[in-house]
């Protein structure tokens, strides 16, 4: 009887550990996995072939849009109103409805999860706010609009201090948060509409060059000249390639059309389209964003591999095989 009490107590022990160390035990987010922002407090969350996985819904009602993961995984999606920016944790579990409040920018649009917190873009206004860890507003940067809506729609970083940004216009302009100055624009070419844009991190090809989600296409943009290095056709595109980021591999990126629902998964060097499919959600589809992307501003999410799983597992069988034996 005694032992039997033992080996259960054994069995519940390695079970707690098993859920306090790997995040992902159960129904957790799987790298890899595509979120997309579809509007009325929701976001979807499907496999990178298309298959729905689940929805997230922040009980806002609110237009989502930006998306971003901290380095835990919990997952954070900018309401493009009131709302501010709710929080899930790492498997989807519902946190806050308002973990960041909006403050000068009022109408959160993109968000960038650092080490030390968040920075929130929009169209109101040329601002940039500045969060910490615990949602608490510290800082709002004063910059130039962009053309187009005159704000900060879309935000990403260069380096450390360096924040580029567009105003859903034609130019790419730039921000030193270090020294709170405005450095000269990145890009000014013609382009037709330049919505979400991610900068390719360090130990990716073509590292510093920056991704644009630009209407009718994707584009690849040199930051030192500003010139078009590539152009990437979107089959199907309806005219609003609005969202993008980086797959964690670090060799593709993924980016979605509002108009069509429409989301494709395109390799950098080539341009191939290596997954299509469509989310159904044309019209309301304004965010995406790919769980362990690569970012500038830190590593992807830690995930615990099946390894550490098996690994505790058999700690724990070889302690309960000691314990029995002695009670014996």
């Amino acid at each position: 009887m005694r032992t039997r009490r033992v080996g259960f107590l054994i069995l519940t022990f390695a079970i707690g550990a098993l859920v306090a160390v790997n995040p992902v035990f159960g129904a957790a987010y799987t790298v890899g996995d595509v979120f997309a922002s579809i509007s009325s407090g929701q976001v979807n969350e499907y496999t990178p072939t298309g298959t729905f996985v689940q929805n997230l819904n922040d009980t806002t009602g609110a237009t989502t849009t930006g998306l971003t993961f901290d380095s835990s995984g919990n997952l954070y999606v900018t309401n493009f109103g009131a709302a501010g920016v709710s929080k899930f944790n790492n498997t989807g579990g519902f946190v806050a409805a308002t973990f960041l409040a909006v403050s000068t920018q009022s109408l959160p649009e993109s968000i960038v999860a650092t080490s030390t917190g968040f920075f929130v873009g929009g169209p109101s206004g040329g601002h940039i706010d500045q969060y910490n860890l615990a949602g608490t507003l510290v800082h709002s940067y004063a910059v130039a609009g962009g053309n187009g809506t005159g704000g900060t729609d879309w935000i990403d970083f260069r380096d450390a201090n360096t924040i580029v940004y567009d105003g859903e216009g034609t130019i790419i302009k730039s921000f030193n948060i270090a020294t709170s100055t405005q450095n000269a624009d990145v890009a000014t070419a013609a382009h037709t509409s330049t919505f979400a844009l991610r900068v390719l991190p360090t130990g990716t090809t073509d590292a510093g060059d920056i991704l644009v989600a630009d209407s009718s296409e994707a584009l690849l943009i040199d930051p030192t000249t500003g010139a078009t290095i590539q152009h990437y056709a979107l089959p199907g595109d309806a005219g609003e390639d609005f969202s993008l980021n980086i797959d964690p591999s670090g060799t593709s990126f993924w980016t979605g059309d509002v108009a069509s629902g429409l989301v494709w998964n395109v390799d950098i060097a080539t341009g191939a389209i290596l997954h299509q499919w469509n989310t159904g959600h044309a019209g309301t589809f304004f965010g995406l964003a790919v769980f362990g992307e690569l970012t500038t501003t830190g590593p992807p999410p830690t995930v615990p591999e099946p390894s550490s799983i098996l690994l505790l597992g058999t700690v724990a069988t070889l302690v309960g095989m000691k314990l029995r034996k002695k009670l014996a």
